[in-house]
């Protein structure tokens, strides 16, 4: 394997095999926040835990400031990234999507929750499907992300531009799918149950400015509410393309299809229309209203 994002913030924790010793793994990192200096601390703990690093390397020092640094792990990049997934995706709605060498891509998905992050990062195991997945010959990269939340923001405008995300999203897209993001900053992707197309847009673009949102079902010509701002928009919009691709009921669902315009939506596998995030009751309020005015007007 090439690669493994996981994405982050600043799209900057990545696996790459060793170029000297492909038994070896490069673990790259780029200006971590905060809340990503917890999670270095933890990968400290499990790579100490399995003797793949020494004493004297840390994780955490630079010599002057937090910019850019590349730590080599004594273990393959196959044993190394579902331990990194392990620590830095411990919750319910996480999808590993691996990419070969002919274009198709394999996922496995991680439901339930765990113990959440951080704990007793030492004694942290992967789970056995991503393993497995991870030891799967003529892949060429891999990417691990999480469920967005339902029902989102609006959109705003920001120049930002972020390099390595861009990396992670092109990694996974087709020569079609590049082209209209070179383009156009957005995709249409396939719904891997409903055939249904969805435009996923930069959170950025005029697109999701003018929608609101970043993702519009083509087909129904209704908009689907969910957001992850966690992360940069590249690595947002290659997560929405994998879960709907691959597991589409997770974004295509009663707490996500608000109104009467969608013409199928399945169980939130998740739970209702309250689905346990902080915007809960504006969606279920919004959505309670939407449905009422659909009734009304059949």
């Amino acid at each position: 394997m090439n690669i493994w994002f996981v994405p982050t913030w600043q799209g900057d924790l990545r696996l790459e095999p060793d170029p000297k010793n492909d038994a070896q793994t490069v673990l790259g990192i780029v200006k971590p926040t905060e809340h990503e200096k917890k999670v270095l601390a933890a990968l400290q703990l499990a790579f100490g835990e399995r003797g793949w690093i020494d004493d004297k390397t840390k994780l955490l020092e630079l010599s002057r400031f937090w910019k850019q640094k590349r730590v080599v792990v004594r273990a393959p990049i196959h044993d190394v990234g579902p331990v990194v997934v392990a620590i830095m995706k411990p919750g319910a709605g996480t999808l590993t999507a691996v990419k070969f060498k002919d274009g198709r891509v394999e996922t496995c998905e991680l439901h339930a929750a765990g113990d959440g992050p951080y704990r007793d990062p030492a004694k942290t195991e992967p789970a056995p499907e991503v393993k497995a997945l991870a030891k799967k010959e003529d892949a060429t990269a891999a990417a691990t992300v999480s469920r967005p939340t339902p029902s989102c923001p609006n959109c705003y405008a920001d120049p930002s531009v972020n390099a390595p995300a861009t990396d992670t999203l092109l990694a996974f897209l087709s020569e079609e799918e590049h082209a209209q993001w070179a383009k156009y900053r957005r995709i249409v992707v396939t719904g891997g149950l409903t055939g249904h197309r969805y435009m996923l847009a930069h959170r950025h673009s005029r697109f999701a400015i003018r929608n609101t949102r970043l993702c519009r079902d083509l087909d129904d010509d209704a908009t689907v509410h969910f957001h992850d701002t966690s992360v940069p928009p590249e690595e947002e919009v290659l997560a929405a393309k994998l879960i709907l691709e691959h597991r589409e009921p997770w974004l295509r669902n009663e707490a996500t299809c608000l109104g009467a315009s969608f013409s199928h939506v399945f169980k939130n596998p998740f739970g209702d229309l309250l689905d346990g995030v902080p915007d809960a009751n504006f969606t279920r309020t919004v959505g309670m209203l939407l449905q009422q005015a659909g009734e009304k007007s059949a």
